[in-house]
């Protein structure tokens, strides 16, 4: 499900978009749809070698999804890393600090299985050594 446009580029490989119509969709493809609005959300989704972050922001001055796409992550680890420290600033100044905080831990969970992933998603498991 390469999202081809209504993206804009963060970094080389890392990507946001607000389109609703795509996010749904896509939260739909991946049976991950939240039952209910009333509370904010973060949801994570691979698809391939791509990972999804979806947020969805439930106050009523800023109501609606965010979505993060951080191509081939495994490999591109560095955006992951970029895409954590951006959650953490945004905690430091205080914007939506509770759903920001999950999804800086999401990826920072991510980013610990990386090695991991990356030798499953690539099939290079002969390669790998544990640390």
């Amino acid at each position: 499900m390469k999202l081809l446009s209504k993206k804009t580029c963060l970094a080389p490989y890392l990507w946001i978009t607000n389109d609703e119509s795509l996010i749904i969709d896509a939260l739909a493809d991946h049976n991950e749809m939240p039952s209910e609005f009333e509370s904010s959300h973060v949801i994570s989704f691979y698809e391939k070698e791509d990972f999804y972050l979806v947020l969805y922001f439930s106050n009523p001055e800023d109501r609606g999804f965010q979505m993060y796409i951080v191509e081939d992550f495994s490999i591109h680890i560095d955006q992951l890393f970029y895409l954590r420290e951006i959650f953490a600033r945004l905690v430091h100044e205080g914007l939506n600090a509770d759903i920001l905080r999950k999804a800086h831990y999401r990826v920072d969970s991510v980013l610990h299985m990386a090695k991991t992933l990356r030798a499953v998603i690539h099939n290079d498991l002969a390669d790998f050594q544990e640390d």
